[in-house]
């Protein structure tokens, strides 16, 4: 069998065993499948809002205010599949933790930051639909984004040591 799917289906049986180790192919495969999966959602999403914004305001008379009714079940889908991995993702974030070395409690940091970052996402997203200004400030949203990525990025060297047994 393709060992991405050996290694999906190891996280999906160890759902939330916090216990143990992982290897590194186990954590980055399941990275891999829960990236593939949630950049496909949120990219149709994306071209479908753009599609749709670009015919015009959202208005009855809008030929494409139909699209509307794909795209918010596309973010509730992709909202459940993240609250879905939530779980294993941190279950397998800190399992190779441990089997680099490192407290497993170092895998809630960037949870943390991550779920902080929902609001200024949605921010970002929605600014401009209605001709109205923000509520916070666009670039502070583009700041704690980047400063997100950047603890999620050095979150990610931690996880690239190589295994201490």
């Amino acid at each position: 069998m393709n060992p991405i799917w050996t290694n999906v289906r190891t996280c999906l049986r160890k759902y939330v065993c916090f216990r143990g180790r992982a290897s590194q192919s186990e954590f980055w495969y399941w990275v891999l499948f829960v990236a593939v999966v949630a950049g496909v959602l949120f990219g149709v999403a994306a071209m479908l809002a753009l599609i749709r914004s670009a015919a015009g305001p959202d208005t009855p008379d809008n030929p494409l205010n139909w699209l509307g009714y794909i795209i918010y079940p596309l973010m509730v889908l992709l909202g459940l599949f993240l609250l879905f991995s939530l779980l294993p993702t941190l279950a397998t974030a800190s399992r190779r933790l441990r089997d680099a070395g490192y407290s497993p409690w170092l895998a809630v940091i960037p949870v943390v930051f991550l779920i902080g970052a929902c609001h200024p996402l949605l921010v970002v997203a929605l600014s401009g639909m209605d001709g109205t200004p923000p509520e916070i400030p666009l670039p502070l949203c583009f700041a704690y984004l980047a400063v997100t990525g950047v603890i999620c990025i050095a979150f990610a060297f931690l996880l690239t040591k190589k295994s201490i047994g």
